[in-house]
């Protein structure tokens, strides 16, 4: 049987799911850089504001509302764990068993790597989605519906910052530099007249800009016949006039394997500040109290026979400078 094989046991399995490069650029990886930490309380200090104080931390489950900190500790660290699994079935392990030749059997073992680090894959979107949660929506929600446990943390983002443009960007006579200049007033209002690192946006909301007549007519003037905006030209005008550079952020995730979700919604632009705060990732039992990603293989000899890959890790994005965003509905 595949799990068997000495390059799936202990150590060196291990080794191999914390050295699997990443599928694809993770953007907000950046923002909210991953911090491994020991802390053997580490549901606990979440819950009283040790790494981050939010506004609220407020749970439930199917007979009432989480309202001592100490069922809220309990309920966090349920859902923090985020693992994914799979089972190989006996199909699976006859083929393995019995193979027709080497190669055969080298095709088994290449279907335990391949569905490992798609496993690992989607720990890592998890993890990523988590922090978008948190960044562009300043509402980190928890849900475990296995165990039908809940969370809802709204991290301390200003009123203010929270904006809603007069004219939507769709509109091509809307006007956008005006709204971004607003944007990052406010901004500089709660950050010591600091300005914001970056925007974040959807290919969506760039569409809409360049289809603006107001950065239009700031490329080419008052007579410019329609001409055509490209990326280089927002760009150009932003640097111009002292606004933040904005990068795209087009990455989808599929939850839990309820569907794709976009992690940043069409028509918002998030100002993002320098040191926003860190993704915490906390020690398991599984990983003997170590932090990080971890893996667990399972065999089951009869009744019957199977053998199960568990990946995950506890995590939490922690926002300390709630301030240094500003989100624009445009």
């Amino acid at each position: 049987m595949p799990l068997h094989l000495k390059e799936f046991q202990g150590e060196e399995f291990q080794g191999y799911v914390e050295n699997v490069p990443v599928a694809k650029e993770y953007k907000l990886r950046n923002v909210l850089p991953n911090k491994p930490i020991k802390d053997i309380n580490f549901s606990y200090n979440v819950i009283n504001g040790k790494y981050g104080q939010a506004a609220s931390i407020t749970g439930f489950n199917a007979s009432a509302p989480l309202r001592d900190k100490k069922d809220l500790q309990k309920a966090f660290g349920s859902v923090a764990k985020v693992q994914h699994g799979t089972r190989l079935d006996e199909e699976e392990l006859l083929r393995f068993n019995r193979p027709r030749d080497n190669e055969e059997k080298n095709q088994a073992i290449d279907y335990v790597y391949d569905t490992t680090d798609d496993l690992i894959q989607g720990v890592y979107d998890i993890e990523e989605y988590m922090r978008a949660q948190a960044v562009y929506n300043g509402v980190l929600k928890y849900d475990d519906d296995e165990n039908d446990i809940h969370l809802n943390v709204e991290y301390d983002i200003p009123k203010g910052n929270k904006i809603n443009v007069k004219t939507k960007w769709s509109d091509p006579k809307s006007t956008p530099l005006e709204d971004i200049r607003e944007a990052v007033k406010q901004y500089q209002k709660e950050n010591k007249r600091q300005k914001p690192r970056v925007m974040h946006m959807t290919s969506v909301t760039e569409a809409h800009l360049l289809n603006n007549e107001q950065i239009r007519t700031q490329v080419y003037g008052t007579d410019n016949g329609q001409r055509l905006l490209t990326k280089n030209d927002i760009s150009n005008v932003l640097t111009s006039l002292g606004l933040p550079p904005y990068e795209i952020n087009d990455d989808v995730v599929d939850v839990y394997g309820n569907g794709e979700v976009q992690l940043l919604d069409d028509n918002k632009v998030v100002f993002l500040g320098e040191e926003l705060g860190k993704t915490y990732l906390g020690p398991t039992v599984e990983k003997n109290y170590q932090s990080g990603i971890y893996s667990v293989t399972e065999i089951k000899e009869t009744n019957p026979p199977s053998q199960a890959i568990f990946i995950g890790e506890t995590v939490f994005p922690a926002i300390q400078r709630p301030q240094s965003i500003v989100i624009m509905s445009v």
